[in-house]
């Protein structure tokens, strides 16, 4: 198993620029799964992070409850009320035509509904991003997730949620390690979340050291897991790249930013960040 070192070098070829051709379809389009009315703060910073990166279009499934404050709050993103099980299925079916990339999980909630509608979602979208509640509804039933799992999917687990799904796995290991058991039965993604965050696919790992302890907020994961998504996609990068790239660019907003950060002040430093990457 090969071990990289986390550096722009390793991706910044790849890395989706916006050009002069460049319309907001060719940019590429997002769908995320929202939900939960206590919870629409998660969902807006993944879909910011989204369209700030590297996307040109992003679509959150909402609910009755959500949709109002998600327009009001969140105006540029699109919307689409959807309340049951049997609306998902045939929604997907249409949207699956025209988008290849999902992010389920913040702001999802925790349930048995987040379960089964990201099952769907798995079923019908190429590359999906899997992050917080997403993982969480799956705690006891790591099996049944483990099944829609391909090199096109990617978990994205802080230990806590890791270990719920695996709690097998010993503790005490480092997320290296971790991130190895995981390859072992799966053949796909995995970001496990740290002081070092560790990105595994079933070709090599990438280590990443490049971060801050201001990352140790509410909301830092949902940023990253949105980053990650905008970059994704068949015409710009694989879920290692994006992941790493992600990864690098989440950590260097909090080192440039320094003491007192919270999430809010990741989304308005990626400006800044993509600028010395261009450079």
């Amino acid at each position: 198993m090969k071990l990289i070192k986390n550096t722009p070098k390793i991706w910044i070829k790849k890395f989706p620029w916006k050009t002069k051709s460049s319309h907001k379809y060719s940019r590429g389009r997002v769908l995320i799964l929202g939900g939960q009315k206590n919870m629409v703060g998660a969902t807006i910073l993944a879909a910011e992070a989204c369209l700030r990166v590297g996307v040109g279009s992003v679509k959150i499934i909402c609910t009755r409850e959500t949709l109002p404050i998600l327009s009001r709050k969140f105006p540029s993103a699109l919307k689409v009320e959807i309340n049951n099980l049997s609306f998902l299925k045939s929604f997907l079916k249409k949207e699956r035509k025209t988008t290849q990339v999902a992010l389920v999980g913040p702001g999802a909630g925790k349930s048995s509904k987040t379960m089964k509608f990201t099952e769907e979602i798995i079923k019908h979208i190429k590359y999906v991003v899997l992050d917080a509640d997403s993982l969480n509804s799956f705690q006891n039933r790591a099996k049944k997730l483990l099944k829609y799992l391909d090199k096109y999917k990617l978990i994205t687990p802080h230990n806590a949620e890791f270990h719920r799904l695996f709690p097998t796995v010993k503790r005490s290991l480092g997320n290296k390690e971790k991130v190895l058991n995981f390859l072992k039965i799966c053949k796909s993604n995995i970001l496990l979340k740290g002081n070092t965050t560790v990105i595994g696919s079933p070709k090599k790992i990438v280590i990443n050291k490049h971060t801050s302890s201001e990352l140790a907020v509410i909301g830092s994961g949902d940023v990253l897991a949105g980053i990650i998504t905008s970059l994704v996609g068949d015409k710009k990068m694989s879920i290692i790249e994006a992941a790493s790239a992600a990864t690098w660019i989440h950590g260097d907003i909090a080192k440039r930013y320094g003491k007192g950060m919270i999430s809010e002040d990741l989304i308005k430093g990626i400006p800044a960040v993509l600028r010395k990457l261009k450079k």
